[in-house]
């Protein structure tokens, strides 16, 4: 209930103070009101949003629509999508070629990945990098894609509590969002037969990794082989592609 009354309470603080009809307040001041009213509405509707996103994905209302998709142009949609709000952080990416394509809904894992980077981006300093890798298990059975910060981390005994509903990380208790976004996205990756897990970045910070599952027909003859998560620590990993800060951007809410 928290999360919805700090938002209200601020929309009903902005509005009161512009009814007030014995204040005549100056152009500048009533620009702030208003940009204090948009940006309380907005966040309030993601809240909302992200809500409703629960309720349907905990109902089973959201059934995944999978279809063979390649999951490296999926990443670097949602990474394009993202780099006007890198603000000084560099983005690198490495994604390998062979990459087979993954039975999956391409709207619901980009949700998920959009996620991941929001949050990346959130916890990263300025002028610090984000990594972004995929691979093929050792098994060949899945594909599993690692979003790395350079932000403080997570302390092991939180690790699986970060994926509840509202968790914030002690000591984080104020940091922007709704809290939801890591309920959601696990709940859309298990929906795929795939897993969601943090663990520590080998260069600092915590990285995210996503598991998901490969069919037979997603190889053909050719199944790639890669280490079983090994390749995801390699030296020099992500010097493959890089995506350059574009101009700093809004906060952005996970």
């Amino acid at each position: 209930s928290h999360d919805l009354r700090t938002p209200l309470a601020s929309i009903r603080a902005a509005a009161g103070s512009l009814l007030q009809d014995e204040i005549e307040w100056d152009p500048e001041t009533r620009r702030e009101f208003a940009a204090a009213i948009d940006e309380e509405a907005a966040r309030l509707n993601r809240l909302v949003g992200n809500l409703l996103d629960l309720s349907r994905v905990e109902g089973g209302a959201l059934h995944p629509r999978k279809e063979l998709y390649p999951l490296d142009a999926l990443i670097r949609a949602a990474v394009e999508r993202l780099a006007g709000h890198l603000a000084g952080r560099r983005l690198d990416i490495d994604l390998p070629p062979d990459l087979p394509p993954v039975p999956l809904d391409p709207v619901q894992i980009d949700q998920v990945l959009t996620n991941l980077l929001e949050n990346a981006i959130k916890y990263t300093p300025d002028g610090a990098p984000i990594a972004v890798m995929a691979a093929v298990d050792g098994g060949g059975d899945a594909v599993i894609v690692s979003v790395a910060d350079r932000g403080p981390g997570i302390p092991p005994a939180e690790r699986a509590q970060v994926f509840d509903k509202f968790y914030r990380l002690r000591g984080n208790a104020h940091a922007a969002g709704t809290g939801l976004g890591l309920a959601i996205a696990r709940r859309l990756v298990e929906a795929h037969g795939g897993r969601i897990w943090v663990d520590d970045h080998p260069g600092g910070g915590a990285r995210f990794n996503l598991s998901l599952p490969l069919s037979a027909e997603a190889y053909g003859m050719n199944a790639p082989a890669w280490g079983d998560g090994a390749a995801l620590d390699r030296p020099g990993v992500v010097a493959a592609g890089t995506v350059a800060a574009r101009g700093a951007g809004p906060s952005r809410d996970a």
